[in-house]
């Protein structure tokens, strides 16, 4: 399969929507950011990359390790959030406060540096990081400000979830962010091919759909 089939799952994606994107530690979800930026570059959207404690540095570095070409991946506009690497362009910087987002002060400088009348390829990088690092209660108060942004239509938001890794800190946390995202992918890699999944979809065009794509393909 090809990754077109990935862009025609990515265009049944309304303005507004909240997407979770489920992967493994060991299933490289840098290339679907890549497929990502490529999806956003053919159809002139604007993408805006939240890095969360230098998540998106990391990206690019394996990005780059594996034989993809940095330029224009270095080059996406960032809201930097806590770590002290710097890559892209970054438009706005927001501290964290013991590892929490200050989601206000966040919506803030979004507002204040979004394009009007623009739909935004958002994705969302190191979200699980904050999930670890929180207690209960925490976290709780995280999952209700990322669904205070649901509906947002000057944005297609990707949240990037190693939910391995939550799980097992706070079990409760991955079945709360399936509800209250609008679309839920899986993201798996097998050998050299990459499988992705809808487990969940706002559209009945796309629920159910599962493709694969194989890394010499996406790197052509």
């Amino acid at each position: 399969m090809s990754a077109g089939e990935l862009e025609g799952i990515i265009s049944k994606l309304k303005p507004g929507e909240t997407v979770m994107i489920e992967y493994e530690s060991n299933s490289s979800p840098e290339v679907l950011l890549f497929l990502l930026y490529r999806y956003s570059k053919k159809n002139n959207m604007r993408i805006l990359v939240d890095d969360i404690a230098d998540t998106f540095w990391e990206y690019l570095t394996r990005l780059e390790i594996m034989g993809f070409q940095r330029e224009g991946l270095d080059s996406m506009d960032v809201i930097k959030a806590g770590g002290t690497k710097t890559v892209g362009n970054v438009v706005a910087k927001v501290e964290l406060d013991r590892y929490m987002l200050d989601f206000k002060y966040y919506g803030k400088k979004y507002n204040e540096w979004r394009p009007k009348d623009e739909v935004l390829i958002n994705p969302v990088l190191g979200i699980y990081k904050l999930f670890i690092m929180a207690d209960p209660v925490e976290s709780m108060r995280l999952v209700k400000n990322i669904s205070t942004f649901v509906g947002n239509k000057s944005r297609i938001a990707f949240y990037f979830i190693n939910y391995r890794a939550v799980e097992d800190k706070h079990p409760f946390v991955i079945p709360l962010m399936e509800e209250i995202c609008t679309t839920v992918l899986k993201w798996n890699k097998r050998n050299c091919s990459f499988e992705l999944k809808v487990i969940k979809a706002s559209s009945a065009e796309i629920e159910g759909e599962y493709i694969t794509l194989k890394l010499d393909e996406i790197q052509k």
